[in-house]
């Protein structure tokens, strides 16, 4: 198969599934905007035959009759247009808007609803650009489409047969010029495409980076890096601005084009009509109404003949929209999922057997096996980058081992659907996340549900709630993008909060404590170790001071446990827990 058939194929499975997942559903209104611009175009073709009408009884002394009927004649064509084409100009921008809006909220769902792994391999930034660059291009396709294709192609229509009608022999030369441009808009179209798709990768590249800049400027400004960050942002928008300029260049080749073509349209009319003017064959008015039809043709043609090289555009875009809707998922429920069935004394057994997991070709965990029974604390310590926050990401299923079996109760929790293990599951990660909501939402994340009452339960538990009603609206006030109004501190306490209101069997602390001063700590340490009874508990933690009172403590190097025990136990052997505990200066006295 061609490189062209291979083009044309991806291009009709591209449009079929724009048309079968989000315009399909709207065909009656795209049905009633067919109708608007069928009126449009018939509309197109009365001003020529009017004017032929106008001149020739001119010419014939009919001057009074022209007066009498030509201008309300006008007027009223003016009127109907005019709100025909209001009437479809709102209806063709409102269904674009319906169309891609709906594109949006699938590719937010299909994020959304993602596997960790895809969502975290690329920046933010990337997928902010499909969601909304690319969608531009696809919505301004759309609406040209549906004028340039639909009215246009009408226009063109109406406009020919006005033409026949009024001579075919001009009409000829008219029909046998225009074709000469369509192999030179096509190889046009086709580099625009290539053209584009670099535009968006780009693109894609500069919003990341504005991101990253933007949320590191601190950073930035700490190490007086400003004339730096300013460069490279510098070279890529120098880099941006020459892609606009190649892709707004081959855009701007069509135009001439079709004014050279037209042009050439135009002057073979003119020496035809002439000569048979000339020879008595026609009169003034159907060359001037012919004329007429013919600077009325060239809008129309026009526009059709830029849409190969916007649509070609947009084609790029909506693939990489549709590649991001056909990411695939990996972790689902297996077929048959069951949910866990335990009564609640019960839950929270936890068995890694020979756990393995490789993340690309990097293994991050190697023949990890323990046991947490119901209720124990087990805490997870050692140098960075040994494999703790792996493993407490493989609990909730962010990702699957690679080998070996984890289990909750006894059940594979790969046979267990996705939503009753997670609901099994509360998480407190080092980076406490909230969203652009009220305090009280926040911390009711887990459990929307939840009673003011439990929200104020949950804030105290965790020692929140005096600074809460410190706010301007205590738990109804807003806290900002991310959670930007409010102290690092702050943050993870409201964090912990919302992890204490789902009121889980299983508690997974990512060094839970990390940004909170010593008296916070010593509060919020507490109220986990009463929330802590009866339900099991995962700790990563540097800060080894916090686990000491933990069950078991499993101390991981390289992606293994090399050490098993107590507190008492551990520094009793004298390995690497004892000597890590001696670097923090912590004893166990």
């Amino acid at each position: 198969m061609s490189e062209t058939n291979q083009k044309r194929g991806l291009n009709r499975k591209i449009f079929n599934r724009i048309w079968q997942g989000w315009v399909r559903r709207y065909r009656g209104q795209l049905a009633g905007t067919v109708v608007l611009m069928a009126f449009v175009a018939a509309t197109a073709a009365a001003y020529p035959l009017l004017t032929k009408y106008i001149f020739n009884a001119l010419a014939d002394g009919r001057a009074g009759e022209v007066i009498l009927y030509a201008p309300p004649i006008i007027i009223l064509l003016a009127l109907l247009k005019g709100g025909a084409l209001f009437a479809q100009t709102v209806q063709v921008n409102k269904l674009a808007l319906r169309v891609t809006t709906d594109l949006q909220k699938d590719m937010a769902k299909s994020l959304i609803e993602a596997d960790l792994s895809v969502v975290t391999r690329e920046p933010a930034g990337t997928f902010m650009s499909r969601i909304m660059n690319d969608l531009n291009l696809v919505r301004e396709a759309f609406v040209r489409l549906a004028n340039n294709l639909v009215r246009d192609a009408l226009t063109v229509i109406v406009l020919i047969g006005a033409m026949i009608y009024l001579d075919w022999l001009m009409t000829l030369i008219v029909m046998a010029v225009y074709p000469i441009a369509i192999q030179p808009i096509i190889r046009i179209g086709n580099r625009q495409r290539k053209a584009s798709g670099n535009l968006q990768s780009h693109m894609e590249g500069v919003t990341s980076l504005l991101a990253e800049t933007l949320q590191g400027v601190r950073m930035v400004k700490a190490y007086q890096m400003e004339n730096a960050e300013i460069k490279r942002t510098s070279v890529a928008f120098d880099g941006l601005f020459a892609r606009l300029v190649a892709l707004l260049t081959g855009r701007a080749m069509i135009d001439p084009i079709l004014e050279v073509i037209g042009g050439l349209a135009v002057g073979g009319v003119v020496a035809l009509a002439g000569w048979r003017v000339a020879n008595g064959d026609m009169q003034v008015g159907d060359v001037i109404a012919f004329i007429t039809t013919l600077i009325m043709l060239v809008q129309p043609v026009r526009g059709i003949g830029t849409l190969n090289a916007v649509t070609q555009e947009a084609l790029a875009a909506a693939e990489r929209i549709l590649s991001l809707l056909d990411i695939p998922k990996l972790i689902t429920d297996a077929p048959n999922a069951k949910t866990i069935q335990a009564g609640k004394g019960d839950k929270g057994v936890i068995s890694f057997d020979k756990v393995d997991f490789t993340y690309g070709k990097e293994t991050a965990l190697r023949d990890v096996s323990f046991t947490a029974s119901a209720g124990q604390t087990v805490a997870l310590v050692g140098p960075s980058g040994a494999g703790k926050t792996t493993i407490i990401n493989l609990l909730p299923r962010f990702y699957d081992v690679s080998a070996g079996v984890i289990t909750v109760n006894g059940q594979d929790i790969r046979n267990l659907t996705l939503e009753s293990l997670r609901a099994n599951i509360a998480l407190v990660s080092q980076e406490a996340v909230l969203f652009e909501d009220t305090v009280a939402a926040n911390i009711a994340f887990g459990r929307p549900d939840a009673t003011d009452e439990d929200i104020i339960i949950a804030a105290k538990d965790a020692a929140a709630h005096d600074f809460i009603m410190a706010l301007p609206d205590a738990y109804q006030t807003q806290v900002g993008a991310m959670g930007n109004r409010l102290s690092g501190g702050q943050r993870q306490r409201i964090s912990i909060a919302r992890a204490m209101l789902k009121d889980a069997p299983i508690l997974l602390l990512d060094e839970a404590t990390a940004a909170l001063d010593a008296a916070s700590e010593k509060q919020v340490q507490t109220a986990l170790e009463r929330l802590q009874k009866g339900r099991t508990t995962l700790v990563v933690a540097h800060r080894l001071a916090t686990v000491r009172n933990a069950d078991m403590i499993l101390v991981m190097e390289d992606g293994g446990i090399t050490e098993t025990g107590t507190h008492d136990d551990l520094i009793a052997k004298d390995g690497l827990y004892a000597r890590l505990c001696a670097l923090q200066f912590f004893s166990d006295k």
